[in-house]
């Protein structure tokens, strides 16, 4: 089997999607107005959505070889760091997931009478996983860069579109 030299296009769409919606619910946590469903939730069940897909893709199609940084520790870094890019996005879901049900958010889209709660322990645990979720986009980015420009290995041509 041939190994590629590029990420499948739908995992690249997925991939630059997870970026937009993920920063997009971030940007919008606060917007919404008076209604407790408001674009953030929207845009987290949205993630969700992409997050699956993208899970499923990226374990059914070919992927290129890791990109050896030079360094055992750096490799190790980077394979833990894209497990944990996956793994936090899942845990600030199903945080998100829990808030909405300990809101009572699920009973008020079905009846907006319905009393909703804050989001209180559970909301600050989301808060901490989407500041580690930042700090593993700062290192991905970080990495990305290092290679592209530092180690010129044209990393970003793999997580685009072209042959």
């Amino acid at each position: 089997m041939n190994t590629p030299k590029r990420y499948n296009p739908i995992l690249v769409t997925l991939h630059w999607l997870t970026l937009i919606v993920m920063f997009g619910a971030g940007l919008l946590s606060e917007a919404g107005g008076d209604s407790p469903i408001n674009f953030h939730m929207i845009f987290g069940v949205i993630l969700l959505v992409i997050m699956i897909v993208r899970l499923i893709t990226r374990f059914t199609t070919a992927r290129p070889a890791p990109l050896d940084a030079g360094n055992a520790f750096f490799n190790k870094v980077g394979e833990l760091t894209h497990i944990g890019l996956y793994g936090i996005a899942f845990f600030i879901l199903g945080m998100g997931g829990l808030i909405a049900y300990n809101r009572n958010l699920f009973a008020y889209m079905m009846d907006s009478t319905a009393q909703v709660s804050r989001a209180g322990f559970v909301g600050a645990i989301h808060h901490l996983g989407w500041l580690l979720a930042m700090a593993l986009i700062f290192l991905h980015v970080g990495a990305a860069l290092y290679h592209q420009f530092i180690l010129k290995d044209n990393i970003l041509s793999r997580m685009w579109y072209g042959k």
